[in-house]
């Protein structure tokens, strides 16, 4: 196995290759700092992954990611791991899979990269840019013939995960973080609403669709209130309910958006006041720390034509 590691901190490469030894995972790793290196290994089509940190050469994981399933570089494109622990700010998995790749950590890797691979065609690898995944979806439902008709409904759009009570349904969630859930009420054990607060202290906006068979607008609207994105009355027909988990799932990414968004503005502010308390009191040394972190959260750099312009401002 050939991994192409983009990575500027030794420290990271270092983790890596420990990593890698200790999840004995075999391979060759090659690795770059900028994305012009990495751009021309990556056209060499001797890699099999591509490993990366948030940010390389000024470039974060969403340009990144735009560059290595751009339509210029399709016929190369390889499989693409963002390393969790060198980002700043939580990437939210709904837009990283949007994006075409995979948030793990150093410690998981050994669970996703499989120990031996062959580069062959005779494994059923196959480079180049791949169609997007199926959107994951968990219905939790006690009532066979209910799930077996959501499932029917939605099975050609989603990878589809059944649970037939709130217990076995919020563990497997847990797991898997589906994209969307679709959760009755009426569950035995843990009931609907008791799922969804456990499902809303993880993650406040995972889209949840709530399956009620009784119309009782004030306990409808108390689980909207705790966090649910909808809720659909049984019984829903087909058309409704593919509807439903299409405009859920287009609401929830936005809401992602803007929720990364705030969580990146709110991690500069915090870093700003850092860097003014470190000047204010000469700590220059922490200061450079702090001025390294905010590079990180945006590394992109002006260009020179900008950076005149910076320079020529009165302060």
């Amino acid at each position: 196995m050939k991994l192409l590691v983009a990575s500027s901190y030794s420290e990271t490469a270092d983790a890596l290759q420990d990593q890698l030894t200790l999840s004995n995972i075999k391979g060759d790793l090659t690795f770059v700092e900028t994305v012009d290196d990495l751009i021309n290994e990556l056209k060499k089509d001797i890699h099999d992954f591509i490993i990366t940190e948030y940010s390389i050469d000024g470039a974060d994981i969403w340009r990144l990611a735009n560059l290595i399933n751009s339509t210029q570089l399709a016929a190369h494109t390889l499989p693409l791991f963002l390393i969790k622990d060198t980002c700043e700010t939580e990437i939210p998995l709904l837009l990283a899979k949007e994006h075409a790749f995979k948030v793990v950590s150093l410690a998981e890797l050994g669970q996703v990269l499989p120990p031996t691979y062959e580069h062959n065609l005779s494994t059923g690898y196959v480079r180049g840019r791949k169609p997007p995944e199926k959107r994951t979806l968990l219905i939790i439902e006690d009532d066979e013939d209910a799930a077996f008709f959501a499932y029917n409904a939605l099975n050609d759009c989603y990878v589809i995960d059944i649970a037939s009570d709130g217990e076995s349904g919020l563990e497997l969630w847990k797991k898997k973080r589906h994209e969307l859930v679709l959760l009755d009420y009426m569950l035995p054990g843990i009931k609907g609403d008791g799922v969804l607060v456990n499902m809303m202290a993880i993650d406040k906006n995972q889209p949840v669709i709530i399956m009620t068979a009784y119309d009782r607008p004030e306990r409808n609207q108390n689980m909207m209130l705790n966090g649910a994105s909808e809720y659909l009355c049984k019984p829903f027909n087909l058309t409704d309910l593919r509807s439903q988990c299409q405009a859920i799932l287009n609401r929830a990414k936005l809401i992602y958006q803007a929720h990364y968004t705030d969580t990146k503005n709110q991690t500069l502010r915090n870093q700003l006041w850092l860097l003014n308390h470190a000047l204010t009191n000469n700590e220059f040394d922490k200061a450079k720390r702090v001025v390294k972190t905010i590079k990180l959260i945006f590394p992109d750099t002006p260009t020179e034509d900008e950076q005149a312009d910076l320079l020529s401002l009165e302060f």
